[in-house]
């Protein structure tokens, strides 16, 4: 249950709970009310018969002396010289009047008292109706409520995740209304999203920036690099240039991915003999050996950007070749490809959290710069594709690829 159905379902108790405390109330009081009347009446009603009694010495009025139904409480408190009022219960509840006359004597008057009195019943009836309909109508109204509390607290949820998508933030969110606190909460983690917007488009344009200003310079060192006299010098420098090429390339390529401005070119493709291409083309760069390729089924097409993809599956044979152990195996089965290693598999936080810049994570799998696997992720979100890092059954790492298939073709008209 949400939050507007939480809020609804309170509000909505607790008008019920003073529906009830207060119906309840009214019924009390009623109930005293008419039992006060009750005796008030009788005890006029005696006091007259007494007149006429005393003047006459007659019964009138429905009177009787020393009645034996009297209730032995009104008679006792008539013993001691009081007069009084009295509502019996049992089979035939009465309601009584009765004092003491010469001779010690008892004159008394009743009247039939029932339980279920037309107008208590009709008075109950009454409150049950309007407490329905005050519950009811409360309901409705806590709903509405509900929904504009709600709303506003959609709009700051929406708002986190449009930021942690890599999306700008909402303005129109940043100048909502209001005083109350859900609209402070509201316009707070509007200002925290468009704070951390700001922060991340400047570390995408700073990455920019330094992967592009360090393009040049590394190219021409690599280009000096060939000048060296000694052979041991110049393949030094230019391994190490080549490094940082690389390093700078993968920089650029990662702002550009951050940004959001990198578009699939869609080829209908049939998936293994791609992926067998890539696998050819990627042995014997990065370290990348004993690769086996399997196809499990039918080979499937698939439309995809077949230059992507090859991108994604050498970054992965990559990390696999430097950090994982041999062999490496690469299993193609629909539109699913899976890349496994037989090394320590990948670290607990990569798994949890995926790839990030910078960081291996984990000693055992050596060094480097993070950036490979960052880059197949953000490849396969391009190509509209699934990219998860888990372990393999047996131990080592395994990387999981689902693309999308390609749509069937529309009949002829």
């Amino acid at each position: 249950m949400g939050i507007r159905g939480r809020i609804a379902l309170a509000i909505s108790f607790v008008t019920a709970l003073a529906v009830v405390l207060l119906g309840l109330a009214v019924h009390h009081i009623s109930a005293v009310e008419r039992a006060g009347q009750a005796q008030s009446y009788q005890d006029s009603l005696l006091s007259s018969a007494l007149q006429v009694y005393q003047r006459d010495s007659l019964l009138a009025l429905g009177a009787q002396l020393d009645d034996s139904t009297l209730p032995p409480v009104l008679m006792e408190a008539v013993r001691e010289g009081r007069s009084g009022t009295y509502i019996s219960g049992g089979g035939d509840p009465r309601v009584w009047a009765a004092t003491e006359v010469d001779g010690g004597k008892v004159l008394s008057v009743s009247a039939p008292y029932p339980d279920r009195d037309p107008l208590q019943r009709a008075l109950d009836k009454a409150l049950v109706v309007a407490g329905a309909a005050t519950v009811a109508l409360m309901a409705v109204v806590a709903w509405f409520v509900a929904q504009s509390l709600s709303r506003r607290l959609r709009h700051s949820a929406a708002a986190a995740r449009r930021i942690a998508a890599g999306e700008p933030p909402d303005p129109e969110a940043l100048a909502a209304g209001g005083r109350d606190e859900v609209a402070e909460l509201g316009r707070s983690v509007h200002h925290m999203a468009a704070s951390l917007a700001a922060r991340v488009e400047a570390e995408r344009e700073f990455t920019a920036d330094v992967a592009h200003e360090l393009r040049t310079p590394v190219a021409g060192l690599v280009a000096s690099a060939e000048l060296l006299p000694h052979p041991r010098a110049v393949e030094m420098v230019r391994e190490r240039a080549q490094t940082m090429r690389v390093l700078v390339e993968d920089l650029l390529e990662v702002s550009r991915l951050d940004a959001g401005r990198e578009r699939a070119q869609l080829d209908e493709v049939e998936l293994p003999s791609l992926v067998r291409g890539i696998v050819k083309r990627a042995q014997g760069q990065r370290g990348v050996d004993e690769v086996s390729v399997e196809v499990a089924g039918e080979g499937r097409i698939v439309a995809t950007d077949a230059r992507r993809v090859e991108r994604i599956l050498v970054n992965i044979l990559g990390n696999a070749a430097k950090h994982g152990k041999p062999p490496i195996e690469v299993l193609v089965e629909g539109t699913r490809i899976t890349v496994r290693d037989h090394g320590d598999g990948y670290p607990p936080e990569l798994v949890d959290q995926g790839p990030r810049r910078f960081r291996t994570a984990a000693p055992e799998r050596g060094t480097g710069h993070g950036l490979g696997l960052t880059i197949a992720v953000g490849q396969a979100v391009v190509l509209g594709a699934r990219l998860e890092f888990g372990s393999a059954e047996g131990g080592g790492a395994q990387a999981v690829l689902d693309l999308p298939e390609a749509e069937a073709p529309a009949e002829g008209r």
